[in-house]
C-alpha cells in the first residue's frame, strides 16, 4: 500500500482535514471507506494524467472503492465549513453521492505533472487566496468546529455555539443533507477507530452499552468493531493506514 497523507497550512486548519494520494502499482485494489465527516474533492491520475476530478459528498454509510493496478488517486478532504467558504454551494444534494467537475477545475489540469507535495502546496496557495477573499461568520466557524469534538451532542453544542438547536438542525438539513444528531453520531463512532485499532472494542464514548456502541457501529460501518479490527485484506482503508481516520 503506498499512501501519503499531508496536513494543511494553519491557515486552511479549519477547511481543509488533510491532503493524501494513494498509488495503485501493482495489482487493482478494493477498499471500502467508512464515514468520516468529511467531503472530498478526488483527482484521479491514469499515467501521470490527471483523467478526473470530482466531489464526494458527505457519507452516512460504507462505499466501495476500486483503484485500477497503475492509477493513483489524490484528494482534498475538507471540514463542512468548506461547503460555503470555498465552493460556494450546499453539498446536501450530493450526500453519499458524487459530482462529476470539469478535469480543469480550479486549473488542477495545469498541476498533473508535478509530484504530490508540490501540488498540495500550490493548491494549498489557491484555496488561501479563496479565503482571504471572503468575511467568515464567525458564530457558523465555531459552530462547525466545535462539531468535529468528539462525543458532544446537540444540546452540548448549542450550549457552547449559543445557537438553538432547531436552527442548528435546519442548517445541516439545509447545508449538508443530513441532521445534526446523525453528523455528531459520525465523529463520535469515528473516533473510536483508533481504540479499535488498538484492540478496545468497547471505547468510553458515552454510549448506553457495549450493544449500543456494536448498534452504532454496525450502522454506520456495516460491520462489528470485531470485523474492523480484524480487517481482513486490508478492506478498511482507514484501518490500514497508520493515521487518525
Amino acid at each position: 500500500m503506498n499512501y501519503t497523507e499531508i496536513a494543511p497550512p494553519k491557515e486552511l486548519s479549519s477547511f481543509v482535514k488533510c491532503f493524501w494520494e494513494y498509488k495503485s502499482k501493482d495489482e487493482d485494489i478494493q477498499h471500502t471507506i467508512l464515514p468520516n465527516g468529511c467531503f472530498e474533492l478526488v483527482m484521479v491520475f491514469e499515467q501521470q494524467e490527471l483523467t478526473s476530478v470530482f466531489l464526494s459528498g458527505l457519507r452516512t454509510k460504507p462505499y466501495d472503492v476500486h483503484v485500477p493496478k497503475g492509477v493513483s488517486v489524490s484528494a482534498i478532504r475538507f471540514m463542512l465549513l468548506a461547503s460555503e467558504y470555498i465552493f460556494n454551494r450546499e453539498i446536501s444534494s450530493i450526500l453519499d453521492s458524487i459530482l462529476l467537475l470539469n478535469p480543469n477545475f480550479w486549473g488542477l489540469k495545469e498541476l498533473d505533472s508535478l509530484p504530490f507535495s508540490d501540488r498540495t502546496i500550490e493548491i494549498g496557495k489557491k484555496l488561501s487566496g479563496i479565503i482571504r477573499e471572503k468575511e467568515i461568520d464567525q458564530e457558523k466557524q465555531l459552530l462547525l468546529t466545535t462539531v468535529y469534538t468528539p462525543d458532544l451532542n446537540v444540546e452540548e453544542v448549542a450550549n457552547i455555539t449559543h445557537w438553538d438547536r432547531r436552527r442548528i438542525n435546519r442548517y445541516f438539513n439545509k447545508q449538508f443533507g443530513l441532521s445534526s444528531k446523525t453528523f455528531l453520531n459520525i465523529i463520535r463512532l469515528r473516533s473510536s477507530f483508533e481504540s479499535i485499532k488498538e484492540g478496545t472494542l468497547y471505547p468510553d464514548l458515552n454510549y448506553y452499552d457495549q450493544s449500543h456502541y456494536i448498534k452504532e457501529t454496525k450502522k454506520y460501518t456495516g460491520e462489528s468493531p470485531k470485523k474492523l479490527l480484524k480487517n481482513e485484506d486490508d478492506r478498511f482503508l482507514q484501518f490500514s493506514v497508520n493515521r487518525k481516520p
